[in-house]
């Protein structure tokens, strides 16, 4: 009987809740499709998922540390709207990549889908806050940005049920992510998935 184990191309169907209030959906018919093992979604779903068999279906509660991290005060910044000059019209929910050293600090707009994944800041050791940052409040001379994700600090509860599982292709098991068709389809599927609160902007499911 085929299990999830890593390198598997593993497709789910999820109600995400805290507490009772709904964040996400995601029906068997649009399931989201990752591949095991590569730390691409929340540790505590990996882990949950982990030996699971086609067709089941699960609950799991995930408090904050493994799920989308604590809320840190740290990734609230305010930049100077000179800062943001390049990047063009800013709007309420707008994500923007930072990239920081010793010299500079620089916003853009991520340039794929990809980043959405990659540049998360749940995992940001070095203290720099490089990652997705969320436009919260414009004013007359700065920009509120908020490096969190959205569900930071929130122990989560999900509803899964197990809607494929194959072995990843070569390309897929290289890249750690489904080819591209599968990508594609979950993003441009992405807008039906998410509560009343949060926009077609927020694209970062980990």
């Amino acid at each position: 009987m085929v299990v999830i184990q890593d390198k598997m191309k593993v497709s789910i169907a999820y109600t995400l809740r805290e507490g009772r209030r709904i964040l996400e959906e995601v029906p068997a018919s649009q399931p989201f499709v990752y591949i095991h093992g590569y730390n691409n979604i929340i540790p505590g779903l990996e882990d949950a998922l982990t030996g699971r068999r086609l067709g089941e279906r699960f609950t799991v509660n995930i408090p904050a540390n493994l799920g989308y991290g604590e809320y840190r005060n740290d990734l609230i910044l305010k930049v100077p709207k000179e800062e943001l000059r390049d990047v063009g019209e800013l709007w309420l929910g707008m994500e923007l990549e930072m990239f920081q050293d010793n010299d500079m600090r620089e916003f853009q707009l991520p340039d794929t889908a990809d980043e959405f994944v990659d540049d998360l800041n749940l995992d940001d050791e070095d203290g720099q806050g490089d990652g997705i940052y969320t436009v919260k409040e414009i004013l007359e001379d700065t920009v509120i940005v908020d490096g969190n994700h959205p569900f930071a600090g929130k122990n989560l509860t999900f509803n899964v049920e197990v809607v494929d599982i194959v072995e990843a292709s070569f390309t897929e098991q290289e890249s750690g992510f489904p080819d591209e068709d599968d990508y594609e389809d979950y993003y441009d599927s992405y807008d039906n998935r998410l509560g009343d609160d949060f926009d077609s902007s927020e694209r970062r499911w980990r």
